[in-house]
């Protein structure tokens, strides 16, 4: 059986310079595709480091006293708090961030600050009036927005905890 240049088209032609892939080859890949391992590896070192920051940040407001999260920690633990709790939540946050920065010891990193991130869930438990409007879990309040973009938080800290060696 022959078959006929109607029923499998002719070759055509490669441009000067360029090789025609063999049959059953990838395509060659596009500039995002060439591109995107590397940003991967830069968008995780910022991750990294714009989590670290906002811990440290965050931190800092505590330490100095100037968060505006300040009265809600106070008022969502189950024990009196002095007046040295915050600060000392601030400077614990700051440790974090730096450690978080550092990317060493990820493996211990990842539980202590799931467990930090964590602990802020509380208000939603502890304080649910304060976290949701109109007492409906799906009318968030400015309260309960802050504390549930936590989640986010939480996310980034297990890519770049978990992030593999190169």
């Amino acid at each position: 059986m022959t078959l006929s240049s109607q029923v499998i088209p002719a070759a055509t032609p490669s441009a000067p310079g360029t090789a025609t892939p063999p049959a059953g080859s990838p395509a060659p890949l596009g500039r995002f595709d060439r591109l995107a391992p590397r940003l991967h590896r830069y968008g995780l070192a910022m991750l990294g480091a714009g989590l670290g920051g906002v811990f440290v940040w965050f931190g800092i407001l505590k330490v100095i006293g100037l968060s505006p999260a300040a009265a809600l920690v106070v008022d969502v633990l189950p024990f009196p708090a002095g007046g040295w709790f915050v600060p000392a939540l601030g400077w614990a946050e700051v440790a974090l961030g730096l450690w978080l920065m550092s990317g060493r010891v990820r493996a211990l990193a990842l539980p202590v600050l799931t467990a930090h991130l964590c602990g802020t869930f509380a208000v939603l438990v502890l304080t649910p009036a304060v976290a949701f409007a109109h007492s409906n879990p799906l009318l968030l309040t400015l309260v309960g927005e802050f504390v549930v973009k936590n989640v986010v938080l939480l996310a980034g800290v297990v890519v770049v905890t978990t992030r593999p060696h190169r």
